[in-house]
């Protein structure tokens, strides 16, 4: 498997295993340990989950269950908008209780919430001292974000996760993110979510151009999104459940695409998200508790 190397050293495996909260996936019990539990004997060793999604317990269990060294894992959870602030050192050391860690190989800040940005990040780069963090990072921050952090930031943030499909290419802001080194992760990196709570049948994983290069190439259409961006050196999450999914997002080093291919994947963008809009999805996520 490949990995990229953060800003400050550390090796996060390219293609990861997301459990956001949709549907069976919110709760803890033997169904999201079982799932995660069939990724690692696949040979998943990156793992994404986050505080407001209420399966760290069970990922716990499954890191437990599956004997696999502690070195060998790279976990990913997130601070959510009602824990960030002051909560922040509570809000860790909650979320690796529950996942039965004593360190996390990435944290993030699950969505920007400017007003409360600096303090959480002064909090952050305190664990991460105390090496209960191994590097520091975003999720769903904006430029403007970005530049605020870069005022006060002692330790720079090593990653950026962001809502990114052939329908959402975030072209810029995915740029300026590489320009500064750094990562780029990608959540709902097939668009196939109806995050939203919105659903649509237009999703980039049945686009006629995907599926042309799909048959192409022999792949599914899920194998050629996650291929166009492990090429472009982002950092992938997909999220499956059935084993034949889970195979398949794993398994992406049989082709390769040309660049006309990437192209004519980059030319499918509309500006179109699945999720929320960070201008304005920290108002409506405040009022969302974290599960016990």
């Amino acid at each position: 498997m490949t990995t990229v190397t953060l800003n400050n050293g550390v090796e996060i495996p390219q293609i990861g295993f997301g459990t956001a909260a949709i549907g069976e996936w919110q709760q803890d019990d033997s169904f999201v340990t079982d799932t995660i539990l069939k990724a690692m004997a696949i040979g998943y060793r990156h793992f994404d989950t986050a505080s407001v999604y209420g399966n760290e317990r069970a990922l716990g269990r499954a890191i437990l269950e599956s004997g696999i060294p502690r070195q060998e894992l790279f976990v990913t959870s997130k601070v959510w908008d009602t824990e960030q602030g002051s909560k922040t050192k509570e809000a860790l050391e909650r979320s690796l209780e529950r996942l039965q860690l004593e360190y996390l190989d990435l944290y993030l800040v699950h969505w920007p919430v400017p007003a409360y940005t600096r303090e959480t990040w002064e909090v952050m780069e305190s664990l991460c001292d105390d090496r209960k963090i191994r590097a520091l990072g975003l999720s769903n921050f904006r430029k403007s974000d970005i530049e605020q952090i870069a005022t006060f930031a002692r330790i720079k943030p090593t990653y950026n996760q962001l809502e990114v499909h052939p329908y959402l290419t975030q072209q810029e802001l995915v740029d300026y993110c590489q320009f500064h080194k750094i990562a780029v992760s990608c959540w709902s990196p097939l668009g196939s979510g109806s995050w939203s709570g919105v659903e649509t049948k237009e999703k980039p994983i049945v686009d006629p151009v995907i599926i042309a290069l799909a048959d192409k190439y022999g792949v599914s259409a899920g194998q050629i999104i996650l291929k166009w961006d492990i090429q472009q050196g982002r950092i992938v999450i997909p999220k499956a459940e059935k084993l034949e999914h889970i195979t398949a997002n794993f398994s992406l080093w049989d082709f390769e695409l040309t660049d006309e291919d990437i192209e004519s994947i980059n030319a499918l963008n509309r500006d179109h998200r699945f999720g929320a809009d960070p201008d304005s999805a920290h108002e409506g996520n405040r009022k969302v508790a974290v599960p016990d």
